[in-house]
């Protein structure tokens, strides 16, 4: 067993399945298994269990960490502040969850998007105190020509791929709102992109190491959070519901791997 998975074997199993089920049933919507016995309502329900889990572990874990660094310490703000990012998807998923357990459906817009779109402020100031606080700690952040070359390299690449996920959304009709909300979640995940590309580049440095394992994955779940938000403004814009458990896999891996490196980062101040 690996030094990531060492205590939390039963959450990475989980995710495993949950993942899993998701891919087998868009791989083979019409089989027996998926029509009879892993229905998309009891697949709606295990995805929105385990979205809940890892969301709240993870709120709890990063809390933690926080809790155990030194008052003074630059990363402290940064843990507490993905914490309320978590706890703030975790009250949107939440909200939701009344709908999917009883009613089979995953209404947009509702009042659960008021705490997503809350979240990516926090996130994103938490990428930024995190940045903060490895530069203080004199990793190698880059010099400054570096780091816009490197913000300015994501933002072109991201804003192409956004405007690809906005055109369908232009195009369709709907609601002001749905179509409002639709773009903001694509857009405010590339703003979320940007500090994440300054810690990647720190992060691919300590690979290897405990706290390369640590920002491996939280960083990979940050960008599965945004593949999943971009999966589902192009999926909404199209009303294809068939392609619903490629948004839940995708959100299922972000909020797993979140939760995993947050844990893996309490055991190591606890070492």
């Amino acid at each position: 067993m690996t030094s990531i998975s060492r205590g939390v074997a039963p959450g990475w199993l989980l995710l495993g399945l949950g993942v899993a089920v998701c891919a087998g049933w868009a791989a083979f919507p019409s089989s027996g298994l998926y029509t009879d016995l892993l229905t998309p309502h009891r697949i709606l329900v295990l995805a929105s269990a385990l979205k809940l889990a890892y969301l709240l572990g993870g709120a709890v874990f990063a809390f933690q960490c926080r809790d155990r660094l030194e008052p003074g310490n630059p990363a402290r703000p940064a843990w507490f502040l993905l914490s309320l990012g978590l706890l703030s998807t975790f009250a949107g998923q939440l909200c939701l969850a009344p709908f999917q357990l009883t009613r089979n459906e995953t209404p947009f817009p509702t009042v659960a998007d008021i705490f997503f779109v809350l979240a990516y402020p926090l996130l994103v100031a938490a990428l930024l105190a995190l940045f903060h606080a490895y530069r203080e700690a004199g990793f190698p952040v880059g010099s400054v020509a570096e780091q816009v070359g490197i913000v300015a390299a994501v933002g072109v690449v991201g804003l192409v791929v956004v405007a690809g996920v906005l055109r369908p959304v232009a195009a369709a009709g709907g609601a002001l709102l749905d179509r409002v909300l639709t773009v903001a979640y694509p857009v405010l995940d590339l703003v979320l992109l940007l500090p994440l590309a300054l810690l990647l580049r720190v992060a691919l440095r300590l690979r290897g190491s405990r706290a390369g394992e640590v920002w491996l994955l939280l960083l990979g779940g940050i960008v599965f959070l945004c593949a999943g938000d971009a999966c589902f403004a192009y999926f909404q814009s199209l009303g294809e519901v068939r392609l619903d458990p490629y948004v839940h896999g995708t959100y299922l891996v972000a909020y797993g791997l979140i939760a995993g490196g947050a844990h893996r980062q309490l055991q190591l101040l606890k070492s």
